[in-house]
């Protein structure tokens, strides 16, 4: 025989119990979609069901409270889950409901992190980073094309703040060669930027 009781933590779930042991909680939702009410008889089949959705109902509560606190990206929800316990199939489930909703949307993730970062940032940097946060290759790519960035010009501004202040020698160019790469721009861009900062500067090639 079925007995219920709201969670007085969530108000949105309930605590269903069974022969007067609890057995598994459930959202409100589910309640009403299953039917449930106090005396029910449930059959194992039943039972199973209900506590697969209502797994599936919390999973899916978690990665909202996680994905809407900062943009996340899908690899990043997956993990998420996957610490708290949960069944790769319940996981896969709420990963295409979030997916299917815009909630996840790894182009947008890649678009908004290369739009924060690019002025600092070179393409190399941004990719590795991203990739790293599970964003495929092909989403990056996608994502460059919606942004409006010039490497070569976001080289010489990050070359220009390295130098602001500095005496300016072969060691120090050497240093902020370094530096740039190390930032993810590319070496083109790089040398690009340093041949634009001597010229700027008049800073003649030493012999």
């Amino acid at each position: 025989m079925t007995s219920l009781k709201i969670q007085s933590r969530d108000k949105n779930r309930c605590n269903v119990f069974l022969d007067g042991e609890f057995a598994f909680g459930v959202s409100v939702e589910s309640v009403y979609k299953f039917g449930l009410k106090v005396g029910k008889t449930l059959t194992k089949e039943q039972v199973e069901e209900l506590v697969k959705n209502g797994e599936e109902s919390l999973a899916l509560t978690k990665a909202l409270n996680y994905a809407t606190k900062t943009f996340k990206s899908r690899y990043q929800v997956k993990t998420n889950l996957e610490k708290k316990g949960y069944d790769v199939k319940i996981i896969n489930t709420v990963l295409d409901k979030l997916t299917k909703n815009g909630i996840i949307d790894d182009v947008e993730y890649a678009r908004r992190y290369i739009e924060t970062t690019f002025n600092s940032q070179g393409k190399k940097l941004i990719e590795y980073k991203l990739k790293s946060k599970g964003v495929k290759k092909s989403d990056i790519d996608y994502a460059f094309t919606l942004v409006e960035v010039n490497f070569n010009e976001n080289a010489y501004s990050v070359l220009e703040k390295r130098l602001k202040n500095k005496v300016v020698d072969r060691e120090t160019l050497n240093k902020a060669y370094r530096y740039l790469v190390g930032r993810g721009f590319s070496y083109d861009e790089v040398s690009s930027a340093i041949s634009q900062y001597k010229n700027t500067v008049n800073l003649e090639e030493e012999e």
